[in-house]
């Protein structure tokens, strides 16, 4: 498991501490470890406190900002200006950033803490998702019966279900000491009728809840008048000294924080005297409010006693307000804290079961490719070595918007082919930058000698003579294809107005195929909500005997794996496995066993009936124990009849993204556009015919 997503439905639920609890039981089984929390509380040059925490505990080498890429304020900026697709690209880069070289990475979910509480619980199952991270979901038992514990894991593990996340346990923190016997044998007993994996319940631990007086200082910047050095004081719990000194000296305890006006100067002596007393509990400290301070005389004396050992702290709020604050800070936890962070440790160690936690770092799982993953993979690997494509639709106002796109994102060169005073009025209808694309006119260019004598050359058994051979090369998708021929481009892009014959039958003459490959066909990358599929041939051939249909299921499956896929083959029928007979039948189960002599290193099966080929359920009753029924990825359709309506009825009921037509066995890559194709659909293909060319 390469990913864990820490995740909680409310604040201050013990998140952060569970955190640093995993990532000590991690590290001691492996060797890179690391941690990223996409969405935190960064204020202004002020870093997010658990992840200053994490990286400087587990001495991390990544900046905070490449940590906390975003904080929730700009978070919520990026939704309401440009959505969830946009946000969830960036944290998918600054993960990708995290990630590399290590062996695990711990994600720690958002706080419940900003401007977007009412959305996260949805934000965070979209993070879990986008990065393929299983959830471990932390849940408080604070002042909760069973039943409720029960009711809070299971109302959030049903969000994360219906967004398609794997949710692998929960760890309960915050139990009453006295009943945390009895709570986690109920939740021990309860939580697997609801197919919940309980990690470990942790009792609620008061030092945790007890800031230190210097982070009561510095979170409301508090003036520290004296005791500085014993800011470590913990704070127990606040009160208010309003009281006569005789009834206030009744009620201390130890550990108490007093708050009081600043001129009760009776209380702050009696107070600091009751420190070197026997016969009274030890206060931790004072905080004196509304700007007032002791008189000159008492302030002289205090500055003279020794041995009280106690910070007295000014604020300018008055009394009531400072309470307020005091009682709603939240309280963070310091790398600095050795106390605090030892007794995490033990926590983790005495209450939740490591052999759990262990157990999931060898958790086996199908990796799931969202979209935006897959989508964002091919723009960074088209990045990383840019190809110069060329679009022979220059004018085309879709093109020119993808174009410009491209040319922003630095993911191609591109070359645009057509009239350059068509193309610039194009591009300012469509409001379109293209000054870093490279525009040529076929009918002008000085190639157009050179690419009509080797047109002439490459046809002439075709009887086409060389005046021909040029008039036929100031086509734009000729000329083109000759460039990509001859090295002038690295790959083609055409189809939005063309058709797919206008589009590739140059390639079949130009470029023409790789050796040992008997025919071109294509595949769609199917983009649907939560993961991605592989069609094929939907484009270009229509009616395949069996021998080529076995090569467009090996062209596929090489085609998907060289962009990321382990490639799972269902061929697909009307009838799954020996359940109907017929020629069609027949001629799927012969091409299907043409698959396994030409590639028996492939998983293939077939024919099988699209349910059986994706729903586990569906293939354990009509295909039990095939190897790729339930699982499958690839999907290759018996004829162009069937592909075509399959992938266009695909993508207009569940608004999947179709990148294709994927052109597969041309010696130079060359793809065709549908002529519905939306922008997003040309800057994907432009980006997967680059990385064809690298």
């Amino acid at each position: 498991m390469k990913s864990l997503f820490i995740s909680s439905t409310e604040p201050r639920s013990g998140k952060s501490v569970v955190a640093v609890g995993l990532m000590k039981l991690l590290q001691r089984r492996v060797d890179k470890l690391g941690y990223i929390k996409p969405i935190g509380n960064a204020i202004g040059n002020m870093p997010d406190e658990d992840v200053e925490l994490i990286r400087i505990l587990f001495k991390l080498d990544c900046k905070p900002e490449v940590i906390n890429p975003l904080s929730i304020d700009e978070a919520r900026t990026i939704l309401s200006d440009s959505g969830e697709d946009e946000l969830l690209t960036k944290l998918l880069r600054a993960y990708d950033q995290v990630c590399k070289d290590k062996d695990i990475v711990v994600i720690e979910g958002t706080d419940y803490s900003g401007t977007l509480s009412a959305l996260e619980l949805d934000i965070n199952a979209d993070i879990s998702k986008t990065l393929d991270a299983p959830v471990l979901m932390v849940a408080s038992g604070e002042n909760r019966t069973i039943e409720e514990i029960i009711s809070q894991v299971t109302v959030a593990k049903e969000s994360f279900d219906e967004k398609g996340c794997d949710f692998i346990g929960v760890i309960v923190t915050k139990v009453a000491e006295k009943e945390h016997k009895r709570i986690t044998k109920g939740l021990e007993k309860e939580f697997p009728k609801h197919g919940i994996t309980l990690l470990g319940v942790i009792p609620l631990i008061d030092i945790l809840r007890s800031p230190r007086l210097g982070e009561i200082a510095r979170k409301l910047k508090a003036k520290v008048m004296y005791g500085e050095e014993y800011l470590h004081n913990l704070a127990g719990s606040p009160r208010v000294a309003a009281m006569s000194i005789g009834n206030a000296l009744a009620r201390f305890e130890d550990g108490m924080l007093l708050i009081m006006p600043g001129d009760r100067e009776d209380m702050i002596l009696s107070a600091m005297v009751s420190r070197v007393a026997v016969t009274y509990p030890n206060i931790s400290g004072m905080i004196l409010c509304g700007g007032l301070e002791p008189h000159d005389s008492v302030k002289r004396l205090i500055g003279g006693l020794s041995g009280f050992n106690i910070p007295i702290l000014q604020m300018d709020d008055d009394t009531f307000n400072t309470t307020v604050k005091v009682h709603q800070m939240p309280v963070s936890l310091y790398a600095g804290d050795e106390q605090k962070i030892n007794i995490v440790f033990q926590a983790m160690r005495d209450h939740v079961s490591r052999d759990e936690v262990y157990k999931l770092l060898d958790l086996k799982r199908a990796p799931k490719t969202t979209p935006l993953v897959f989508l964002n993979g091919l723009l960074e690997r088209a990045r990383s070595d840019k190809k110069r494509i060329v679009l022979p639709e220059g004018d085309e106002e879709r093109t020119l918007k993808a174009v410009s796109r491209v040319l922003a994102d630095d993911v191609a060169d591109i070359i645009l082919l057509g009239s350059e005073d068509d193309i610039r009025e194009a591009a300012n209808r469509a409001n379109a930058k293209i000054d870093k694309a490279t525009i040529i006119n076929p009918v002008k260019s000085d190639l157009l000698e050179k690419y009509g004598k080797e047109y002439y050359e490459l046809r002439k058994h075709k009887g086409i003579d060389a005046v021909h051979a040029k008039d036929v090369i100031t086509d734009p998708i000729y000329f083109g294809t000759m460039m990509v021929h001859l090295n002038d481009a690295d790959g083609l892009v055409s189809g939005a107005v063309h058709t797919t014959r206008h589009t590739i039958s140059p390639a079949f003459q130009i470029i023409k195929t790789i050796p040992n490959v008997s025919l071109v066909s294509s595949v769609f990358f199917m983009c649907l909500p939560d993961r991605v599929y592989v069609y094929g041939d939907c484009a270009v051939n229509p009616h395949p005997d069996a021998s080529q249909l076995a090569d467009i299921a090996i062209s596929s499956a090489q085609t998907a794996k060289a962009f990321g896929f382990d490639p799972m083959v269902a061929m697909l029928s009307y009838s799954t496995g020996s359940s109907g007979v017929g020629p069609e039948v027949e001629f799927v189960k012969e091409a299907t066993e043409l698959v396994r002599k030409r590639a028996p290193e492939l998983k293939v099966d077939g024919p099988m009936q699209y349910d059986a080929a994706v729903s586990e359920s569906t293939a354990r009753s009509k295909m039990p124990g095939s190897p790729v029924a339930g699982r499958a990825n690839i999907f290759i359709f018996p004829d162009l009849d069937a592909g075509n309506m399959a992938y266009k009825a695909v993508q207009r009921s569940s608004k999947a993204i179709a990148v294709g037509p994927v052109l597969q066995g041309l010696n130079k890559p060359v793809n065709d556009l549908s002529r519905g194709c939306l922008v997003e659909d040309i800057v994907y293909t432009i980006a997967i015919t680059a990385i064809q060319g690298q």
